[in-house]
């Protein structure tokens, strides 16, 4: 009778504990719904640098504190993408770092590897730092849908957009001041 009183016992708190965390797990998932709501304030998808920042922390605070839970890969990536918005470049890299060391299968890892380039090439305007990740994508994914666009990306990277329009335009047999002027007239 005794042993049964401990199993039981056991079973309670085995319950408990459970419903503690799943609780506090949901908790934490309603708050950044939340919070992801009121991120963007008007149509120019540009978020409130504010609330980007509060809800970065409740996305990494989720991944810290439920690791094992599959939203947390998804909250990174998404941790991630949000603090490039708002210019967080160091952040952001780490962001995406991070995913892909902890969740490596995770069907955003082509595009965090990608982003981390594309932040240092066009953000930070790094184009040495960003050779590596497009290298990188291009290895491990090079059937993915974006494959072509990183590799365009790697091909041109560190060109101006006048020595693109440049080279598209001799590629076509196109007169090269007609697109140049074009772009240089549109721009005044």
């Amino acid at each position: 009778m005794k042993q049964n009183s401990l199993i039981i016992l056991a079973s309670v708190f085995l319950l408990l504990g459970i419903t503690a965390c799943s609780s506090k797990k949901q908790k934490l998932a309603d708050e950044i719904l939340q919070q992801e709501k009121s991120l963007y304030s008007d149509s120019s998808m540009v978020p409130d640098p504010v609330k980007a920042k509060k809800v970065i922390d409740s996305y990494v605070s989720y991944a810290d504190q439920f690791p094992e839970d599959t939203l947390s890969a998804n909250y990174l990536f998404k941790a991630g993408d949000i603090s490039s918005k708002i210019n967080e470049i160091d952040q952001s890299i780490q962001l995406f770092a991070r995913l892909l060391k902890t969740y490596p299968e995770n069907k955003n890892a082509p595009f965090a590897i990608f982003l981390q380039g594309f932040i240092y090439e066009n953000q930070a305007g790094n184009p040495v730092k960003a050779r590596p990740y497009y290298e990188e994508f291009l290895r491990k994914y090079p059937d993915h849908p974006i494959a072509g666009d990183v590799s365009f990306s790697l091909e041109n990277l560190g060109k101006s957009p006048e020595e693109l329009i440049r080279e598209f335009e001799s590629m076509n047999g196109s007169d090269s001041t007609t697109v140049a002027d074009t772009v240089a007239t549109s721009s005044n």
